[in-house]
């Protein structure tokens, strides 16, 4: 019976493949057809297999230059063959299945001249696996190998560069724009869910430049979440934002993680860590539930949510949102641990003085994040502060104020960038302007992925322009912590093109390189860094931050005292230096 349906599996690819008619499949719009509770060792290994094979052909088979297959459902019907058979028949089953969809070109040369390139970057998607005929058989294998030398010149429906319309600009990111949402699916089945995180997976396996510097092997990652997805301990939802977290990437972030794993309503309250506690560190307002009807005061310490203390926030943090590195947690916690799902007061502990109180606190919708604002007296675009210092803020500024930003340059001894805001796009004009020399080549180097043979990654050096115009020569302090992401990197390091620059604060988001974003079933939005980034002398950006002169970050007095101790060494840091003069 099984060589029937194979046979048939075999007769219904065949036939599209010398035309362009789209194959006919079976209504899989809302189930696979396919499901389970529980699977054991040996289906576990014939799904990787598949899991495997399946992303590897999506990738690198010429005939998904076009939409007359549809590989979603592809793998609804290999599902059922796959799961249960003998080794030997899946690698039969899997062979033949490529051989359905028709003969193509190969240019293997090209691809021998790429790899020679000194400009392939040195960390590659090592496929190997490919030709392990202990596990492929002979004959699976040799079709693997042969596809690796498919001539992709048509390119592939299910990735592509990135075009920016704002820009009108394409970027080497990989784009996955082909991919379809399913936005109905409310529980998706075992094969849906199988399609996830195939989906995802050969995503990052090929085309994601930092998948080496992630905790968790990767190769590990496809078969933990076959297991997990069988009988998930969570729902969907928290399996599928669980598995992206794996990523290790701030960018990951993209598409609300957050809030729907842990509510748009919110405490709105100010709150971070503060030597290592959750401090409420701005004045604020928000109205109370209990006898004594007082607000919170800056210095308060969180000590539990609906009485869960801060560290099962923490960990529910690491587990279920993609985060870069610590400082990147401690932020993503802040925020989370006062969300909730419903429109209801949240109770909480907190600690004043040694005195632990519980109140009852309101919630407004806030779908997005709670930042910590520190400098909000000074948050205009440009400030002269005591003693003739500049100090700019770049999220607002427009080039409509760059001249009259320069004239102000020439009032001041010293100058201030606030990277701890996330810059406007005119803010690079005007560094380019007036910050980095003209004999400086401002060079950043980052790594992006070859379309046309998956897995590999090119390295590039990249230099920005500069402007012949007079450049600022006094002390110049970059302030940075968590909140100095992607383009806020970015422009850290194009100031620190200037010899007068000094940077301090606490490692930065260490994210950074254009996003490509990626829609997985159930319409579940996510996103990574699809750029490597890079210093040019070979410091990684991405998980690391960018570099820092002097660490400096808030006390619990300095927060009770409502002093910005960043901006305080910042101001002392400019005195030495023209102390020194």
């Amino acid at each position: 019976m099984k060589k029937i349906v194979v046979f048939l599996l075999l007769v219904s690819n065949f036939f599209p493949s010398g035309c362009t008619r789209p194959k006919q499949y079976a209504d899989y719009s809302r189930h696979s057809g396919f499901d389970r509770t529980e699977i054991d060792s040996a289906t576990l290994r014939n799904l990787e297999v598949l899991g495997r094979v399946w992303g590897f052909v999506k990738y690198h088979h010429p005939a998904f230059s076009d939409d007359r297959y549809d590989l979603d459902f592809e793998l609804f019907e290999l599902l059922p063959l796959i799961a249960d058979t003998a080794p030997a028949a899946r690698n039969e089953i899997l062979a033949q299945w490529i051989d359905g969809f028709g003969r193509y070109k190969t240019t293997p040369e090209k691809y021998e001249k790429i790899l020679a390139s000194d400009s392939v970057f040195e960390h590659r998607t090592d496929i190997g696996w490919i030709r392990d005929t202990a596990t492929l058989g002979r004959e699976l294998s040799e079709r693997l190998v042969r596809l690796r030398s498919a001539d992709r010149t048509a390119g592939n429906r299910y990735v592509s560069q990135t075009y920016y319309e704002t820009y009108d600009q394409w970027s080497p990111n990989p784009c996955f724009d082909g991919e379809k949402p399913y936005y109905d699916l409310s529980n998706p089945d075992y094969g849906y869910r199988l399609l996830t995180v195939f989906r995802f997976w050969n995503m990052v396996e090929y085309f994601f430049p930092s998948k080496y510097l992630t905790d968790k092997d990767w190769n590990d990652v496809l078969p933990e979440y076959i297991r997990r997805m069988a009988h998930p301990t969570g729902s969907y939802l928290r399996e599928t934002r669980r598995m992206i977290a794996e990523l290790d990437d701030n960018h990951a972030q993209y598409g609300g993680g957050i809030f729907e794993l842990f509510g748009r309503y919110r405490v709105p309250l100010n709150t971070g860590f503060v030597e290592g506690r959750l401090i409420v560190v701005t004045p604020d307002t928000v109205p109370v539930k209990s006898e004594r009807k007082a607000p919170f005061q800056v210095g308060d310490e969180i000590v539990a949510v609906e009485d869960k203390p801060v560290e099962y926030y923490m960990a529910q943090t690491r587990e279920f949102i993609s985060c870069s590195n610590g400082n990147d947690v401690l932020a993503a916690t802040a925020d989370q641990i006062l969300r909730t799902k419903e429109n209801r007061p949240l109770s909480i502990r907190y600690r004043r003085d040694g005195v632990t109180r519980d109140t009852l606190a309101d919630v407004t919708k806030m779908p997005g994040h709670f930042s910590w604002n520190y400098l909000w007296k000074y948050h205009r675009t440009f400030s002269i502060l005591e003693d003739s210092i500049g100090y700019i803020c770049p999220d607002k500024l427009s080039k409509e104020e760059i001249p009259e930003i320069s004239n102000g340059l020439k009032k001041t001894r010293g100058l201030i960038f606030d990277l701890r805001y996330y810059p406007s796009q005119d803010f690079n004009e005007m560094v380019s302007q007036y910050i980095v020399p003209d004999d400086v080549k401002y060079t950043v180097r980052f790594t992006y992925p070859d379309l046309a043979l998956p897995g590999v990654f090119y390295a590039r050096d990249y230099s920005y322009p500069t402007y012949k115009t007079e450049k600022y020569n006094a002390p110049i302090i970059i302030m940075v912590n968590e909140g100095t992401q992607s383009y806020g990197e970015t422009s850290v390091q194009k100031i620190q093109n200037n010899p007068y620059t000094i940077t301090i604060g606490s490692q930065s988001a260490g994210a950074n390189g254009n996003i490509s974003k990626f829609t997985l079933p159930r319409g579940i939005l996510g996103a990574f860094s699809g750029l490597g980034w890079y210093y040019p002398d070979g410091w990684v950006v991405n998980r690391q931050g960018v570099k820092i002169d002097h660490e400096i970050r808030p006390t619990l007095e300095g927060i009770r005292d409502g002093r910005d101790e960043m901006l305080e060494a910042a101001l002392s840091l400019i005195e030495e230096k023209t102390e020194e003069e």
